[in-house]
């Protein structure tokens, strides 16, 4: 896989983990730290080991508390969850 299917592939499982966690996983791309944010946890994403247990996970979980244990991104999106109230 090339990088940036790598990268495609990382932006949909950290948006597809955010939506099942019901957070924005972007709330502040438009300022530069928000932007910052988000591509740090898509190419952290991208150096995950287990894309293809959280591709499963996602399809198996329409929602849910928290991330997996697993994922690279889930103190990330466990704050936006804190973030939002």
């Amino acid at each position: 896989m090339g990088f940036f299917d790598k990268l495609d592939r990382a932006g949909v499982l950290f948006n597809g983990m955010a939506d099942r966690l019901g957070v924005d996983p972007a709330p502040d791309v438009g300022q530069p730290a928000g932007a910052n944010a988000y591509r740090t946890a898509v190419l952290r994403c991208s150096a995950c080991a287990e894309a293809e247990a959280c591709a499963g996970w996602q399809v198996e979980h329409a929602a849910a508390p928290a991330a997996p244990g697993y994922c690279r991104n889930r103190s990330q999106l466990e704050a936006l969850r804190t973030d939002r109230g």
